[in-house]
C-alpha cells in the first residue's frame, strides 16, 4: 500500500513541450519578422539567455536580446508587444492538463494518498500553470526552484497558491539528484517504501527515482521528446549545457534505463501502481 506520490510536472500531468513550442515559436516568428533579424543569430542569443539564467522560459528574453537592445534601446517591449501577444495567444490554446489527470488525482486523494508535484520549471510560470490549470488544491504539495526576478508587470499578477503549499528546492539542484526526492519524502514524514515516483524523462525522472530507491513508474504517454521538430527548436535555445543534452542523449539509448513500471497511455494507470481501489489503499 502506497501513501505517497510524487509526481512530475512537465510532460507528465500536461504536455509541456507542445505548449513551450507553440508559444516560443509563435513569439519567435513574429519577433524575426518584426526586427529583420537573422534567425539563426535570434536563437544563438536566446540560448545563451536561457544558459545564463538557468531556464528555457526566461521572462526577458526579447528585452535582453542583445541586438534588439542594439535596435531599439529603451523601447523594446514596445517594440516586440505584437510577438509577445503572439506568445500569449498560444498558451491560452496550448495549455491544458492530459486527459484523466483531475479525475485521477481526486481518486487518489479520496484513498487517502497525499501527492507532491515536483517540476524543474522555475516558480512563477509553474505557479501560474497550477492556478489555470486547476491543479491548486488537486496536489497537496509543490516543490519547484524559486524564479529569477521578475518583470514589473508579472509581479503584480503573481499570488500565492491557495491551497497548494508551495515549497522550494535547493538552490542550483537539479534532477536527477536523489538527494533532492528523499529530503521531500522525509519532509513530508514519509518512508522511501510509502513513495511512488511518477515521470516523462528516463534520465531525469526514472533513473532519480531509482536511485534513491523509490519506486518508479515511467510516464511513457508523455515522452515529447520524440517529436523531432520540436525537440529540435528546444536544443537549439535550451538552457541545457552540451554535457546535459549528452548524458540525457545516452540515457535515452534503448536498455541503458529500464523502468519498473511503465505508464503508456495515461496518468490514469498510476491508480493500479498505488494501489488505489474503492476508496481504500
Amino acid at each position: 500500500m502506497k501513501k505517497l506520490l510524487i509526481t512530475d510536472v512537465d510532460n507528465t500531468l500536461f504536455d509541456w513541450q507542445r505548449l513551450w513550442y507553440e508559444c516560443f515559436s509563435s513569439m519567435s516568428q513574429k519577433a524575426i519578422e518584426i526586427s529583420g533579424i537573422d534567425a539563426d543569430q535570434f536563437y544563438k542569443e536566446c540560448s545563451a539567455l536561457h544558459q545564463l539564467h538557468g531556464t528555457s522560459e526566461y521572462s526577458f528574453v526579447l528585452t535582453e536580446l542583445p541586438t534588439f537592445q542594439r535596435m531599439y534601446g529603451g523601447h523594446v517591449r514596445e517594440v516586440m508587444e505584437p510577438a509577445i501577444a503572439e506568445f500569449r495567444k498560444a498558451r491560452v490554446t496550448n495549455l491544458k492538463l492530459y486527459d484523466g489527470v483531475i479525475d485521477t488525482l481526486e481518486k487518489l486523494k479520496g484513498c487517502g494518498v497525499t501527492v507532491a508535484a515536483f517540476t524543474e520549471s522555475k516558480a512563477y510560470y509553474t505557479n501560474s500553470r497550477f492556478r489555470k490549470l486547476g491543479l491548486d488544491g488537486k496536489i497537496d504539495f509543490l516543490y519547484s526552484p524559486r524564479d529569477h526576478d521578475l518583470p514589473r508587470d508579472k509581479k503584480s499578477e503573481y499570488s500565492e497558491l491557495e491551497r497548494t503549499q508551495h515549497r522550494f528546492t535547493p538552490e542550483g539542484e537539479f534532477k536527477p539528484n536523489p538527494h533532492i526526492l528523499l529530503s521531500i519524502i522525509e519532509e513530508l514524514g514519509f518512508e522511501v517504501d510509502d513513495a511512488v515516483y511518477i515521470g516523462d524523462n528516463l534520465l531525469k525522472d526514472v533513473h532519480m527515482a531509482q536511485q534513491a530507491n523509490v519506486l518508479d513508474v515511467h510516464a511513457k504517454y508523455g515522452a515529447a521528446q520524440h517529436r523531432a521538430e520540436e525537440y529540435d527548436l528546444l536544443k537549439k535555445v535550451t538552457h541545457w549545457t552540451p554535457e546535459m543534452v549528452e548524458r540525457e542523449r545516452q540515457a535515452l539509448r534503448p536498455g541503458v534505463v529500464m523502468p519498473t513500471y511503465t505508464a503508456g497511455q495515461s496518468f490514469k494507470e498510476i491508480v493500479a501502481v498505488m494501489e488505489c481501489d474503492n476508496g481504500k489503499t
